[in-house]
């Protein structure tokens, strides 16, 4: 049986773990409320971009004979850098599995994602980290599009996907959109203006930068979705682990009290014993 100061080392060990999640939890919680803020700010402008571009598509209809390959098309998936996030990385790497296909090229973002990908067999060989905060989507987003529009000039791609995990009425669910070319039934459904818009450049112009908006928005909303899902994954598990925490140091005091009892017993035992009280 271990002494009792054996047992309070180890209380003193769950109480620092404790400390630790506490913490995490509440990094996780201040990141959760931030993309709360933006994720549906950022919806909104990506919206009316997709309302600029189907004003420019009903007006000038060939702007989308685009001469590409339609069969080619780059994947991006979310994921995340950093563990604790329960099934986070597993359920984007189970989407990745179901849609790629034999001409896709896979761009992965986050590090655990590409351990998942890689226990599949999915090979990729473009990789990106995931952002830790959301001042850090910035950076990474300008690095990442610069990246994906070199593959998509030089390869001759059509289709540019995104594979990320997005929270509905406080439920994960993997998310497969397609970015580029812009989904035409989409914007059709937006109810576009059927009146010629006046402007003073030309329409390719403006849809050219349209597109750069739009794969520039579509890439911080979806930066912002994973971000905001990965940390709600790792409340949960952070939430887990608070609670087997405290089942575990609530069993180690039960056991420090029965111990200190056995131990008083032992010692007042000793002392009749060796006749002290007869003296």
């Amino acid at each position: 049986m271990p002494y009792s100061e054996d047992v309070e080392k180890r209380i003193q060990s769950f109480d620092t773990i404790a400390d630790i999640v506490s913490a995490m939890k509440a990094y996780a919680g201040v990141t959760i409320r931030k993309t709360e803020q933006i994720v549906p700010n950022v919806r909104e402008y990506e919206k009316n971009v997709l309302f600029v571009l189907s004003d420019l598509i009903v007006n000038y209809p060939d702007l989308l004979l685009m001469k590409r390959n339609r069969e080619k098309r780059i994947i991006v998936a979310f994921g995340s850098s950093q563990g604790l996030c329960g099934a986070y990385n597993e359920k984007v790497a189970d989407a990745v599995a179901e849609v790629i296909g034999d001409k896709d090229v896979l761009f992965v973002i986050g590090r655990r994602l590409s351990s998942s990908l890689l226990l599949r067999h999915i090979a990729f060989e473009n990789y990106g980290d995931s952002v830790l905060s959301v001042s850090g989507i910035q950076a990474a987003l300008e690095k990442t599009i610069v990246q994906i529009m070199d593959i998509y000039r030089k390869n001759d791609f059509y289709n540019l996907t995104f594979i990320f995990t997005s929270l509905f009425e406080n439920k994960a669910q993997i998310a497969i959109e397609q970015i580029l070319p812009p989904d035409i039934n989409r914007m059709s459904a937006m109810g576009p203006d059927k009146r010629t818009p006046f402007t003073y450049l030309h329409a390719e112009v403006i849809f050219a930068k349209a597109l750069e908006e739009l794969l520039y928005i579509s890439f911080y909303r979806c930066y912002a979705e994973s971000l905001r899902s990965e940390n709600w994954y790792r409340l949960r598990s952070m939430e887990g682990a608070s609670e087997s925490i405290k089942k575990h140091i609530g069993e180690l005091s039960s056991l420090q009290k029965y111990i200190r009892q056995e131990e008083i017993t032992e010692e007042m035992l000793e002392i009749l014993g060796s006749g002290m009280f007869y003296r």
